[in-house]
């Protein structure tokens, strides 16, 4: 082999090798130290733009359980405080239930309606008062609000959550028919009470032997109740139109059949033989006497079969002639506030047929808490007999008579006497009641659409009222469980508004289980992101170890050979010796 001096090629092989080796030495310190495999772009170009996207994307997944567990904390204030309300709702409902039986005084019932009001205080103040980060809950204004619970944009959870006022849940539909004063075999049906199918109910008999009547309706639609949603009730009582006076029953006196026979009995029914006789056969009628507060007779059917007076009751006793058949009112309750469609055959039988007028409202559980209107109570089943403008005319022999005397709107001249073609007498046919005296006579109707109803602008409607000596319409009522028909109506509204915040409460339960279940898979997804990052970004310090002892020993070799390399080159000398 050749010796040359002035390039040492051995050395230089040695130097660059070194260099190589300090490099490698260099990046396997400067992993081991950072423990990232990429510290630089220029380590892993791709990798690091791979690794960086999976970084955003984790930490994107770890602000979104953020916002989950944030959704989390809003529901479950908004779910503990309508616990709480229902706890109230619980006392109300109960409350209602101790004022729904006759043994509490008008006392009482005003103490326990002062107990409900004050709960429906507290139940609104918790509606109003509920907040998170300054939102309010249960107010109503908390409806399709978004959570980002995902790593990319619109990847949200909507939750709302309903108004839990008084004023907004209880919303409860009551129906009452009208007084129905004809027999027969009613079929009915509840149009669309799922929203999509009809329920027909057993065919029902109306008449005046037992185990027929609105009383057997009731029990056939409550039966199927929890399906159909709707629950009935009936009041079958017949009241006379003034305190008994002295006067005697016909020897044909009869009550659903059962002859009484000839009573006499004093004002007042002083020594009880009018309500007594009534009542001696009141297990084979299905009807008891009594009198109300007036002193007027009332004849009630317990049991929901019709009352039928044929013969003679005297006039005394205050039973009108139109009121001698009476199969009662039917009353419907749903809980919520849609209207109760009903269709059937021979509706009339029970007072809900095409052309009669149905009284219905809906009522919240604030409404139950102030006067309750002539017309809402009607409504609720509070009148035995229909109202909407009935009136009583004292003095006056016949409708004829009262037509035609002078003031009263329908005289010569009025443009409303007999004769004139606007047949105005028809439309009284549907409810006034006109007494001469102690005389009964025909029963008529001012009903909506005769043209005298209240609003019409026509002044008879104002002189009827002027005219009449006791209203036998509807009354306002006062308020809440102050009366047995307002106690049952609380009950059945306060058990809508437990079945509203029930409802609320299973919605934001709903969404709870989706938005943990949601927590969970992100929780897990990024788990695997990092896992993936870790993968690309992170070193492996078992393999690079080994690599920084390979290149830690490298290194020493290289400058080991560098050095014989440039000692090789002393033999030159030997050859100049």
């Amino acid at each position: 082999m050749g010796f040359r001096i002035n390039t040492n090629v051995a050395a230089l092989n040695a130097k660059a090798n070194s260099d190589l080796n300090a490099k490698s030495l260099d990046q396997s310190l400067a992993r081991l130290s950072s423990g990232l495999r990429i510290n630089s772009a220029a380590d892993d170009a791709s990798g690091m733009a791979i690794a960086d996207s999976l970084r955003s994307q984790a930490n994107t997944l770890g602000q979104a359980i953020s916002n989950g567990n944030d959704a989390l904390g809003i529901l479950q204030t908004a779910d503990k405080a309508m616990d709480e309300q229902l706890k109230i709702l619980d006392t109300i409902k109960t409350k209602a239930t101790q004022a729904a039986q006759d043994g509490q005084s008008a006392k009482t019932r005003t103490m326990l309606q002062a107990d409900i009001n004050r709960l429906m205080e507290e139940l609104d103040n918790i509606a109003n008062t509920t907040s998170f980060n300054g939102k309010q809950l249960l107010s109503g204004s908390f409806t399709n609000q978004e959570f980002q619970i995902g790593s990319s944009s619109n990847q949200t959870v909507k939750a709302s959550i309903g108004a839990t006022q008084s004023s907004k849940i209880g919303v409860t539909r009551f129906e009452t028919g009208s007084q129905s004063v004809s027999s027969g075999v009613v079929g009915l049906t509840i149009k669309n009470y799922n929203g999509i199918e009809d329920f027909k109910f057993q065919d029902v008999v109306i008449s005046t032997s037992v185990g027929t009547g609105l009383g057997a309706l009731a029990e056939e639609i409550n039966k199927s109740a929890d399906k159909t949603g709707v629950r009935a009730s009936f009041d079958v009582k017949t009241t006379g139109a003034f305190a008994i006076k002295a006067g005697e029953t016909g020897t044909d006196f009869t009550i659903n059949g059962v002859n009484i026979g000839k009573v006499s009995y004093q004002d007042g029914d002083k020594n009880g033989s009018l309500v007594s006789a009534i009542n001696a056969v009141k297990d084979t009628t299905g009807v008891q006497a009594s009198q109300d507060e007036n002193g007027r007779l009332v004849l009630t059917s317990a049991d929901g079969r019709g009352i039928k007076i044929e013969g003679s009751i005297g006039q005394g006793s205050g039973i009108l002639n139109s009121q001698k058949e009476n199969y009662g009112r039917l009353s419907l309750v749903k809980n919520d506030g849609r209207d109760i469609a009903i269709d059937g055959t021979n509706l009339s039988a029970i007072g809900m047929g095409k052309t009669d007028i149905i009284s219905q409202t809906s009522v919240s559980l604030r409404e139950s808490k102030g006067q309750i209107d002539a017309n809402t109570a009607d409504a609720m089943g509070f009148n035995s007999y229909a109202g909407g403008g009935k009136q009583i005319i004292v003095g006056y022999s016949s409708l004829s008579a009262f037509m035609s005397s002078e003031g009263s709107g329908f005289s010569a001249g009025s443009g409303f006497s007999e004769g004139s073609g606007k047949n105005m007498s028809v439309g009284l046919q549907s409810g006034v009641v006109v007494i001469s005296a102690m005389s009964t006579n025909n029963v008529y109707l001012v009903s909506k659409g005769s043209g005298f109803s209240e609003g019409s602008g026509n002044s008879q409607f104002a002189t009827l009222k002027t005219s009449a000596g006791n209203n036998a319409g509807v009354a306002s009522e006062t308020s809440g469980v102050t009366t047995l028909k307002g106690a049952m109506a609380v009950m059945d509204i306060a058990e809508t508004a437990i079945n509203n915040l029930d409802q609320i409460r299973a919605d934001i339960g709903s969404v709870q289980n989706q938005i943990t279940s949601t927590i969970n898979n992100i929780t897990v997804t990024q788990v695997n992101v990092k896992s993936a990052e870790s993968q690309i970004r992170d070193v492996d310090f078992a393999s690079e170890s080994a690599n920084y002892s390979k290149a830690n020993i490298l290194a020493q070799s290289g400058s080991y050979a560098m050095a014989q390399a440039n000692a090789s080159q002393q033999n030159v000398l030997r050859l100049l010796q």
